[in-house]
């Protein structure tokens, strides 16, 4: 085998990957599967970078003996320190391109104080609009859980906001994060077979009412039903603001879930005969319904309340009222404001 060869032809293909995921990377919310594959080609290219001074140490010697070589080591190499103390002191152009990039990544997400603001209500036609202030509690975020290597990864929660009329009939859906919205779910890691997971959202994709091919009630894979109403989970407490129907009062429904939220009860081990639940080793309590009644002729602040819990795999969309088994889940958020308003 021609090690040189090998060396250059794989240096080039990383570096290409390197670019496409690093320009996902830098225009686009973070994506698991982007920066896996950007830690993955970074790898590559590295071991091929040492292959190729390997096979080329001779001339490479021969070149940084040269004028230009040398001139050439000793500009970038410590144009390193201008640039690190350019970025550390925010100092333009340095961090320019940074700002750049966080501005396009947040097109549709802006930091507001220490919170974030998910604005969904830019095409909406309508006068009223509906914020929900979503306080990160202490269990918003799971605990490590092994990936590959000594490394790990954590989970965050999926959530769903929809309307219903005051007698309880489904009316639209006003948000719904990413992963649900396309089921965008791994068994534990991207390289493995996408899942379905119905145990996610229950409540919310069966009062939806729509089937999907195999028969269940989560939305389609890389489904495009939702788009303009997703967003990747937040990081911690956040602020969305929804379109709502001009003169009406309905109940605004919230459906919260997290994975890995195993307790007493709702054991690794609880529903042995329960494919899903024991299936895909991540289903833990199920999920949570907050609900709060408004009435768009009338500008008012409620906070949302606990009302229930889906299905612990999703196999119906029955809201069970009894919670006295629910512990840590109930902490994944601290609470919800709902406010209305009118332009």
């Amino acid at each position: 085998m021609n090690f040189r060869i090998a060396s250059t032809v794989g240096l080039s293909v990383g570096f290409v990957s390197l670019i496409i995921t690093g320009l996902l990377m830098y225009f686009t919310e973070y994506d698991y599967l982007t920066a896996a594959l950007h830690i993955w080609s970074s790898i590559a290219v590295l071991a091929f970078v040492v292959g190729h001074f390997y096979n080329n140490w001779t001339p490479y010697k021969y070149h940084l003996k040269r004028q230009v070589g040398k001139r050439t080591f000793l500009i970038v190499a410590l144009g390193i320190i201008p640039v690190s103390g350019g970025l550390m002191a925010e100092i333009t152009p340095f961090a320019t391109i940074i700002e750049l990039g966080e501005k396009l990544r947040s097109t549709s997400t802006v930091r507001d104080g220490k919170y974030q603001t998910i604005d969904l209500t830019t095409s909406h036609l309508g006068k009223s609009t509906v914020g929900l202030f979503i306080k990160a509690g202490a269990e918003y975020e799971s605990n490590p859980q092994p990936l590959f290597w000594g490394m790990t990864y954590t989970a965050t929660p999926q959530v769903a906001v929809w309307l219903e009329s005051t007698q309880g009939k489904f009316i639209k859906t006003l948000y719904v994060t990413g992963k649900t919205a396309t089921s965008d779910f791994y068994s534990v890691r991207p390289d493995e077979e996408r899942v379905r997971r119905p145990e996610t959202l229950p409540y919310w994709s069966h009062k939806r009412g729509v089937k999907a091919k195999d028969g269940l009630y989560s939305p389609e894979l890389d489904s495009t039903a939702f788009d303009g109403m997703t967003s990747a989970t937040p990081k911690g407490d956040h602020f969305l603001k929804l379109p709502v129907p001009d003169n009406h009062k309905y109940r605004v429904m919230v459906e919260v879930n997290r994975s890995y939220d195993f307790n007493d009860y709702y054991s690794r081990n609880r529903f042995p005969e329960d494919a899903i639940y024991s299936g895909s080793g991540s289903s833990g309590q199920p999920s949570l319904i907050y609900q709060a009644v408004l009435d768009t002729n009338e500008s008012a602040e409620q906070l949302l309340t606990l009302i229930g819990h889906g299905h612990h795999s999703g196999q119906n969309g029955k809201l069970y009222q009894d919670v006295s088994k629910i512990t840590s889940a109930k902490k994944i958020v601290d609470f919800i404001v709902a406010s209305l308003s009118k332009s």
